[in-house]
């Protein structure tokens, strides 16, 4: 086999492998029936924290954070915070959770590539595999934010973000400030 093809391959197959370092995930779904013009306030509802329901007066400075995230999104779409006494036109909603993914991750030389290699062991010249699979685990973050119509109590928008997580929190948070504000370009304009 050519050594140059062989090096241009492997190349190849560590950019591919670097790019695969995706960012969020986002898929964002509305009401179209819906005048989000027509929207001026909104106040948070709450927080469901991997399955259990925290108020929205909770203040942990985790949960501030994303919330101020979604809040300043809101607010460059012209929205004002307000606390639930005073009507808010929206209700904004958070919800999240962390869940384990594995992935297997082969390891090797070309596929069908007939190249072997041998080890000598108790006197005899034994093939080894110049290959292996290795499993992989991951954590996949989701942040689901929903706005609902207040006065109506009906769901109007919502976006659902999903990344892979490192052990660095301040990355973690880089990633939800990019999905947040990623499916906030779709917020609907006004008609």
């Amino acid at each position: 086999m050519n050594i140059k093809f062989l090096l241009a391959w492997l190349a190849l197959g560590l950019l591919a492998a670097g790019g695969c370092a995706e960012g969020p995930k986002v898929v964002t779904d509305f009401n179209p029936s819906v005048e989000f013009s027509a929207f001026r306030t909104f106040a948070f509802s709450g927080i469901t924290d991997r399955g259990h329901e925290v108020g929205a007066s909770d203040h942990s400075p985790l949960r501030e954070r994303i919330k101020d995230m979604v809040d300043r999104q809101l607010a460059a779409k012209g929205l004002r915070q307000v606390s639930l006494e005073d009507r808010p036109n929206l209700l904004v909603h958070l919800f999240y959770g962390v869940k384990e993914l594995f992935r297997v991750q082969h390891t090797g030389l070309m596929p069908g590539s007939q190249a072997k290699a041998y080890t000598y062991h108790e006197g005899t010249w034994t093939p080894v595999p110049l290959s292996h699979d290795t499993t992989l685990e991951d954590h996949e973050g989701t942040l689901i934010v929903d706005l609902a119509e207040s006065s109506k109590k009906e769901l109007v928008w919502r976006a659902v973000i999903r990344a892979v997580l490192g052990n660095n929190l301040e990355k973690n948070f880089e990633l939800a400030n990019q999905g947040i504000a990623k499916a906030f370009k779709a917020y609907p304009a006004a008609k």
